[in-house]
């Protein structure tokens, strides 16, 4: 019989394939249907399509479809795609260039990378509903699992499980006798006992199962190894499900110490070396960039007009809160009328301390720009949780318990906080915390793409406005 492995593997396959048919033909209808707008003049033969190709499979390598897989939601899967466009149209204009051919302009390559990933968006998301409602009715396709032990913990697992989206056969579950019970909350009915923790063993050899979850403590360290062998003859894989609280450890990873493995509170990505220098290596550049074309123009046309609308200095300097937990002047353009509360009182809906100019400023986060300097300076990064007044850091930090996590890594001029509708006033306590869970889950989940999207999300919001922006 197939293993759960195989099958989601194949599956994977199969949608690779279709991923890259869909390519194809959107690649036909970009040559010979709007060919007029996109592609005359970049002279349209076999090579282009073969180096097309070969950049898409490349995008496809690199990036994981991840529909496929059993937890995925959509929002992965918009992710996935517009980084395996942007891959496509990198790697292909690329090829393109290193071998003396026509390279299309930047307006027509953002216009063929929009069309990829509005078409392959589209597709693989009728194919996750597929893929969902294939998991959902046929048995063949789903995983059948036994679980060990019936606490909190592996109640979140049957949750999990039971929802017959996600594509499991829970058959049951080992306990001891008076432990508590487990229920499949989706049929609002108990899950199966299937025996005690001693009784798990020969079920193991005499039924078909793809997976085991383990989370009772062993009482003596080798009391599961004749388990685990079992399963590793049988090529059953086995997972442990921690007896911890789920939010203390969501992001855990195992660290080797010397001859023994410890499980550290969160993947930090910029705790390593590497990632820091990439980061580092990304924010010198840009703001090296920025500070040397856009910036001085930006600024003459800001303090001109700041100089007849509102009296006072260009540039307001305020102590924020930085990188583990260190104090640093922050600089925007002033927005506001020079007074007294600036270092304290946070800016509110139709602000009196701000002016016409300001407002507009703020609105459009021009204000922002000249933190490009702070960049530059290595105070912050480009993205990153944003940098909070001292009043604010005191305050806040002893209200909310992982406040301060955010200082693990530099603040930032935009972050996925304020990308996600955590910007402008925060009203109350609760305002806060979300604001935080938002900045702990972008330091969880660093990468170079996900500060690419960040910024990209930052000028459409720029462009189009953000309400929050007072």
């Amino acid at each position: 019989m197939k293993s759960a492995s195989d099958r989601a593997f194949k599956l994977s396959f199969m949608l690779n394939v279709l991923d890259w048919f869909t390519f194809n033909c959107v690649l036909m209808v970009l040559i010979f249907a709007v060919r007029p707008l996109l592609w005359e003049g970049y002279g349209i033969k076999w090579p282009n399509f073969v180096l097309a190709n070969l950049s898409y499979i490349i995008g496809l390598q690199l990036v994981n479809i991840s529909l496929h897989h059993r937890h995925a939601i959509p929002a992965d899967v918009l992710h996935n795609t517009s980084r395996t466009s942007v891959i496509f149209i990198v790697v292909y204009t690329s090829l393109l260039g290193m071998l003396g051919l026509p390279v299309p302009n930047v307006g027509h390559s953002v216009l063929v990378a929009l069309a990829i990933f509005i078409f392959t968006t589209t597709e693989r998301l009728i194919m996750r509903q597929v893929v969902l409602k294939e998991r959902s009715e046929n048995s063949k396709n789903k995983v059948k699992t036994v679980i060990l032990g019936s606490g909190s913990m592996a109640q979140r697992v049957v949750d999990v499980m039971t929802n017959p989206w996600n594509g499991y056969q829970l058959d049951g579950y080992f306990s001891q006798p008076g432990d508590g019970k487990l229920t499949n909350r989706e049929a609002h009915e108990d899950v199966k006992r299937l025996g005690s923790k001693d009784d798990i063993l020969n079920y193991v050899k005499t039924h078909d199962i793809d997976e085991v979850y383990i989370e009772m403590k062993p009482e003596q360290e080798n009391e599961f190894r004749p388990l685990m062998q079992l399963c590793d003859t049988k090529m059953i894989r086995t997972y442990y499900i921690p007896t911890t609280a789920f939010k203390e450890f969501r992001k855990a990873r195992v660290v080797e110490m010397g001859n023994v493995y410890v499980m550290s509170r969160r993947n930090e990505p910029l705790r390593d070396i590497r990632n820091r220098i990439k980061k580092r290596a990304f924010d010198l550049l840009v703001s090296t960039v920025f500070l040397c074309t856009v910036f001085p123009f930006v600024m003459a046309i800001v303090a001109l007009i700041s100089k007849i609308t509102m009296p006072g200095p260009l540039f307001f300097k305020q102590k924020r809160t930085g990188y583990d937990g260190k104090d640093f002047y922050c600089y925007k353009f002033r927005s506001m009328k020079v007074n007294k509360d600036a270092d304290k009182v946070q800016a509110v809906k139709g602000d009196p301390r701000v002016t016409r100019w300001g407002a507009f400023m703020r609105h459009t986060s021009i204000d922002e720009l000249p933190q490009f300097i702070n960049v530059f300076k290595g105070d912050m990064s480009i993205v990153g949780p944003r940098p909070h007044m001292l009043a604010h850091t005191e305050y806040y930090s002893n209200l909310i318990n992982n406040y301060m996590i955010r200082h693990y890594v530099k603040p930032g001029i935009t972050g996925w906080a304020q990308t996600h509708g955590e910007r402008g006033e925060t009203k109350t306590v609760y305002d806060m915390k979300r604001r935080v869970e938002k900045d702990i889950w972008y330091i969880e989940h660093w990468s170079m793409w996900l500060d690419v999207e960040i910024m990209f999300k930052t000028v459409y919001d720029a462009i189009h406005g953000d309400k929050k922006a007072y």
